[in-house]
């Protein structure tokens, strides 16, 4: 017969954020109180935040952070000039 598989003690469990992390992100809220999504996202990005923690702080999904990265690396269109007639 196999034997049951043991749960580590609860001390030993991961306890999830940390003072720290919390900490951290309520600064990050602070620094990007007035921003754009897109503009938050791409400095909270900058700053070193993961993808997941992003979307947490921003209530967005990962793939928006994705996105506002792909946006912000895309060219700007030219504008043709219309001939004067």
């Amino acid at each position: 017969m196999a034997k049951k598989a043991r749960r580590a003690p609860a001390a030993e469990a991961p306890a999830g954020k940390t003072a720290a992390d919390k900490i951290a992100g309520v600064l990050a809220l602070i620094a990007i109180k007035d921003m754009d999504k897109d503009d938050a996202a791409l400095k909270l990005d900058a700053i070193g935040f993961s993808s997941k923690e992003i979307a947490d702080l921003l209530d967005v999904s990962g793939n928006y952070i994705n996105v506002a990265r792909f946006r912000k690396n895309k060219p700007a269109k030219k504008v043709k000039k219309k001939k004067a007639s």
